[in-house]
């Protein structure tokens, strides 16, 4: 029985992180899917520039990935061989949530506003999603779960009718982080 559910009050756990500062992450294929349809946008890559804090006994957020150059989605396409653009909005938050005490730290990037743009489609996808992040080999790990949602479809650039407002999407990509993070919480 964990500590809270026996009645005794637990703080949000502190985190260490070194070195801290800037970093780049690359990944290879990343995919964003759509629960309701099975509807999948396929980004050939993508990268990510972020700033993680620096130092022991640091609360959430753990890093920021600013808007600008933020995440890029490099040769994105979508059924029917469309071709799409998937453009970071606003400033995205990474969280950590627990430590396994060894090696991977599980968290969440909040604040997400994703725009998806192409032929006859304007779309935002907003939200949460849950990663993990490993210390042993460097990669920030962004998990498959159905955790954001289809907050705005263009009237009059419905997606040809295959994305709908309200529906649920996951996104999921490994980025190798470099130069690589130590995250820890006591």
């Amino acid at each position: 029985m964990s500590a809270a559910a026996a009645g005794t009050a637990s703080a949000d756990p502190t985190w260490t992180v070194t070195p801290g500062g800037a970093f780049h992450g690359t990944a290879g294929e990343t995919l964003l899917e759509i629960q309701e349809s099975g509807i999948q946008l396929s980004c050939a890559s993508s990268s990510v520039d972020g700033t993680a804090q620096s130092g022991s006994g640091l609360s959430n957020p753990l890093a920021t990935i600013p808007e600008s150059p933020g995440i890029q989605f490099i040769d994105c396409s979508g059924p029917f061989g469309l071709t799409f653009e998937v453009t970071q909005v606003g400033d995205w938050a990474l969280n950590g949530v627990s430590y396994d005490g060894s090696d991977v730290t599980t968290g969440t990037i909040d604040n997400i506003n994703a725009d998806i743009v192409g032929p006859g489609c304007n779309a935002t996808a907003s939200g949460s999603v849950n990663v993990t992040y490993s210390n042993s080999t460097s990669t920030l790990e962004v998990l498959p779960d159905f955790t954001l949602e289809v907050s705005f479809v263009d009237p009059d650039n419905n997606c040809l009718g295959l994305i709908n407002q309200g529906e649920h999407a996951n996104f999921s990509g490994s980025y190798a982080i470099t130069p690589g993070l130590t995250v820890t919480s006591p």
